[in-house]
């Protein structure tokens, strides 16, 4: 024993005869060092009896930080083992042993080197014949055994352990070995076994009074896990609720609620409730990283890399799953990264990879049959049964899916089995065995119905209606159609909305098919209520249900997040104009980089996308409406009483390479399927982008060619697609064009038939969809009681000079209607957004950029940076027209329910009733005179879509009367989207 100390601390450690008090005062110090010669001048003043319960509560110290502080925990029991090596009592050796063990397995995940711990302390006990302790040290050994894939060493040592404690009549600590032993089961995927475990430590704890009660949280969350497992989802649910229950809120307890709801999450994924799923998993992350617990913390991410594989995210899938492969790869755990190589397979699949998913695939099952995994190499199988199927291997692919169907089967693991009877399902009906198809279908329709899984039932609902309608039951197939389509928007209603486009891209093949086949039975009305429910819905509901995507904090714990976006924001603004080229141009778009660009491009890029994922992190925190089942239901809006006398509206839809049209009027709806393939008009549309990118580089004798060329190529797009409507279209003076998938891209308005363009004998507007009448009259009405404050605003930026006409255009617009001007360095993206919220009619003539690659930083060049898709979703306008004079301002990204991504959908968001946009880059010159004569009709009291059609009717005109045709690159890339009425 060490002398009598002489410092401060003595005569209060003398003094302090309660252990509790001790640890107290030892905790309230404020450093390590501190605490040690607390400790060491403590130690020195007690008996041996009483240093031996010093230790044993220093073990409990280190118990109680396990789940709350890590490092707190590893101080302690490092406290622990200085105090057995200055009073050299081995048995409080042991004791710090297995805290500093505990530490590195559960807290550090550092496997190995706790094992050696807990080796060490055993052999101790065992030395001295302490047969009941060194059982005790068994308990916490079994689960880093595990990890490690050493299932049958762990199974052996925990028996032997067992047949100690119950000797010993040690009840608590048997009920804590059962519970590992569980968890061992349950890794290996013999779930009935580890679930009975569970229910016979659960019962000894209740057994076992208030001492057991600390304990049943834990076993409740395990519970949660195998219940999930075998299909029994609200005992899971209920399991996980009751161990919130046990652990009350605060610190001490955060690590063990955290693993509640990280438990909560993956049933709530189960169940196809991917917000709830990924808004837990968000909160969850955060606490284990507060804590240090980097394991954790990444598991997590595999977690949320489940989620995002059924969002289709498949990219965001790779870079997480690369984490989780590096982090248990230098772990040495072979499941966790089995299980991070089979969700590459996946999203390597997604993204038709195909030589990488089954590369990926071979190794997952590989690593799963390393581990003895039957179930999870079921899995890996399942999914090579998929890839399979998807090369046309039908015999091969419903072999493995029977195989896998059976191992789940065993297990009593229902929904993977009910998975994979849809995989056979596909397998036998591609080799025409329809009713074996419909046997396995059934089957998996009634896992989906009975366990409330809207993600079986639309599949299974799905392929059962194309039976039915290969059979020629139009009736019977198109009630499972609809009923497919319901479940699915089950689905879709509970996701964040950003996440919809993403989610909906491999399923419009059901809508598709709907649409066909009310198109076939002459249900026009029907079929057209179902183009409306698979197109741009994620906007319509943006405008719906007036659901906030802005970038602001909701809620306290947002706070951070948003300034880590704001500062994100600000540094690649200041990277993209730093490179930016200004010099040469003639174009309001299409801009080239010097080479400065090229080396900076992978830093913008890697903000850009981590910008995209706190953006969507934000959403997900404030998606209430995903929880609302009365919003699930997608709801058409009426099109015909929103449509006036002289109005054809023409929705065009894109059914499994077919096209069909629906016509619309005041009076009658009529489908008309057209013959034109679906190819033919892309490779027309391709052509026809080709020359117009050839213009700008062109001289006066090639450009008259190329016009030429356009005008061939135009032609043939209107016999394609509105030649077959004659003579019906001559009849309607005013067309609205609904486009569908790569229609986006064509400027309908300039299609010829062969004596004249459309627009020269029809006022033609656009819409992204027809539900969209409704809002856009609302809006125009909304506007008829006249703006507050500023009536005009219109906004020039020449870009360093080059672009000359911008300033002079936006100054006569201004002119013109006396309204405010905001030109070069007034224009800066907080005075534009101010001024624009107080706007009737909002001018912008800058240079535009368009991101086929991430929509969200499209954007117009103004001043101080970019004013971009995401900055435009903060804006709140009262707009009757915004015109955007510039590049590519109408371009956009045609993503999954025909969802368009881009500016436009974000100004129609903000409050915008009609936009003038531009379908390719355009030449400054050309653009200032158009808008010159669009905006001198407006002030003439024409309509929006009258003064348009003048205006490039002028343009036209102009330059016949010259005696050369303008090619259409000079006046055709503008359209007019949304209410045509006037101001």
């Amino acid at each position: 024993m060490p002398g009598q100390a002489t410092c401060s601390y003595l005569a209060t450690a003398e003094l302090l005869m309660n252990i509790e008090d001790v640890l107290a005062q030892l905790w309230a110090l404020p450093d390590s060092v501190s605490r040690r010669r607390f400790l060491d001048e403590t130690a020195a003043a007690r008996t041996p009896a009483r240093l031996q319960e010093l230790g044993v509560a220093l073990k409990a110290s280190a118990d109680q930080f396990l789940h709350s502080n890590i490092e707190r925990c590893l101080e302690a029991a490092a406290l622990l083992q200085h105090l057995a090596q200055t009073s050299g009592y081995v048995s409080l050796r042991a004791l710090g042993l297995l805290a500093e063990a505990n530490a590195r397995a559960i807290g550090l995940s550092e496997y190995r080197q706790a094992i050696t711990l807990y080796n060490e302390a055993g052999d101790i006990y065992e030395a001295n014949g302490q047969d009941e302790e060194w059982a005790r040290a068994q308990i916490g050994k079994l689960w880093p055994l595990a990890t490690l894939g050493r299932y049958d060493e762990a199974l052996k040592t925990g028996r032997r352990a067992a047949v100690k404690l119950r000797a010993a009549e040690a009840w608590l600590p048997l009920a804590k070995l059962t519970s590992n032993i569980a968890i061992i089961y349950g890794r290996m995927g013999q779930d009935r076994e580890a679930l009975a475990n569970f229910e016979d430590a659960r019962d000894s704890y209740r057994q076992l009074g208030e001492k057991g009660r600390p304990y049943l949280a834990r076993v409740e969350l395990n519970r949660a896990i195998i219940l999930r497992n075998l299909g029994r989802f609200q005992g899971s649910i209920a399991a996980s609720e009751a161990a919130l229950g046990y652990l009350p809120e605060g610190a001490e307890q955060r690590i063990d609620r955290a693993r509640a709801k990280q438990s909560l999450a993956i049933t709530y994924f189960v169940l196809g409730k991917y917000n709830e799923a990924l808004q837990l998993l968000d909160e969850v992350r955060d606490v284990f990283l507060d804590d240090g617990r980097q394991r954790d913390a990444i598991l997590v991410e595999l977690f949320i890399s489940d989620c995002l594989l059924q969002l289709r995210r498949f990219r965001a899938v790779l870079e997480k799953c690369a984490q989780v492969r590096a982090l248990f790869q230098d772990l040495g755990t072979r499941f966790e990264v089995a299980q991070a190589v089979l969700n590459e397979a996946v999203a390597y699949a997604g993204l038709e990879q195909y030589e990488a998913a089954d590369s990926s695939l071979q190794e997952a099952r590989d690593l799963f049959r390393q581990e003895n995994n039957e179930v999870w190499l079921a899995f890996a199988d399942l999914e090579w049964a998929s890839l399979l199927l998807h090369q046309g291997q039908l015999e091969e692919s419903g072999a493995i899916a029977r195989r896998c169907a059976a191992i789940f089967g065993d297990q009593q693991q229902v929904v993977p089995q009910a998975q994979a009877w849809l995989v056979a399902a596909r397998a036998a009906a591609g080799q025409n065995r329809v009713a074996r198809a419909r046997e396995l279908l059934r089957e998996a329709l009634a896992v989906g119905e009975e366990h409330s899984l809207p993600t079986l039932v639309y599949q299974a609902r799905h392929l059962l209606g194309g039976l039915a309608r290969d059979a020629r039951n139009g009736s019977q197939a198109l009630q499972q159609f609809d009923a497919a389509i319901e479940a699915l928007e089950q689905l879709r209603g509970r996701l964040m909305v950003e996440y919809r486009a993403d989610f909906l891209e491999d399923k419009n093949v059901l809508y598709e098919d709907a649409v066909s086949l009310c198109a076939e039975l002459q249900r026009p009305q029907l079929g057209l209520e179902y183009a409306e429910r698979a197109k741009s819905r994620a906007l319509l509901d943006l405008l719906a249900y007036r659901l906030d995507v802005g970038l602001q904090a909701r809620r306290e714990e947002d706070h951070p997040l948003v300034a880590e976006l704001t500062a994100l924001r600000a540094e690649r603004d200041r990277l993209y104009r730093r490179w930016q080229s200004g010099e040469g141009h003639t174009e309001r778009g299409w801009a080239t980089a010097d080479d400065g660009w090229q080396e900076a491009q992978q830093d913008v890029l890697r903000i850009e996308n981590r910008i995209t994922e706190l953006w969507h992190r934000l959403l997900i925190h404030n998606a209430d409406y995903a929880r609302d089942a009365a919003l699930w239901q997608v709801r058409t809006e009426p099109v015909q009483p929103y449509l006036d006398d002289d109005t054809l509206l023409l929705e065009y839809f894109v059914a499994r390479g077919q096209l069909l049209l629906f016509l619309v009027t005041a009076e009658s709806i009529e489908v008309q399927p057209l013959a034109a393939p679906m190819a033919r008009v892309q490779q027309l549309s391709q052509l026809l982008w080709l020359n117009l990118r050839s213009v700008p580089r062109s001289d006066a004798s090639q450009e008259a060619h190329l016009t030429k060329n356009a005008r061939a190529i135009l032609q043939r797009l209107y016999d394609l697609l509105l030649r077959p409507l004659l003579p019906r279209l001559e009849q309607w003076p005013k067309v609205i064009v609904v486009p569908h998938g790569p229609l986006h891209y064509l400027p309908f308005h300039a299609l010829h038939d062969g004596r004249r363009y459309l627009l020269q004998d029809h006022e033609v507007s656009y819409l992204p969809g027809a539900s969209f009448l409704r809002y856009c009259h609302q809006a125009t009405l909304g506007h008829d009681a006249g703006p507050v404050g500023t009536d005009v605003v219109a906004v020039g930026h020449s870009l360093g000079g080059s672009l000359p006409y911008t300033v002079d255009e936006a100054r006569a617009v201004a002119s013109l209607w006396q309204g405010q001007v905001l030109v070069e360095e007034e224009a800066t993206r907080q005075e534009v957004g101010r001024m624009a919220a107080l706007a009737r009619l909002l001018h912008v003539a800058a240079h535009g950029d368009f991101r086929p690659d991430n929509p969200l930083f499209s954007g117009l060049s103004l001043d101080d940076g970019w004013l971009t898709t995401l900055d435009i979703f903060n804006l709140r306008l009262q707009a009757s027209l915004v015109t955007l004079s510039a590049c590519q301002t109408g371009r956009n990204v045609v993503a999954g329910g025909d969802e368009l991504l881009g500016l436009m959908r974000a100004f129609l968001y903000a409050g915008a009733a009609s936009l003038v946009l531009s379908f390719w880059a355009v030449e400054d010159r050309s653009t200032a005179r158009l808008m010159e004569t669009f905006y001198n009709r407006l002030a003439r009291g024409e309509s929006k879509g009258a003064a348009l059609r003048a205006a490039q009717r002028h343009f036209i005109s102009d330059g016949h009367s010259a005696g050369e045709e303008p090619h259409p690159y000079y006046w055709a890339p503008f359209f007019l989207v949304g209410a045509t009425t006037a101001l």
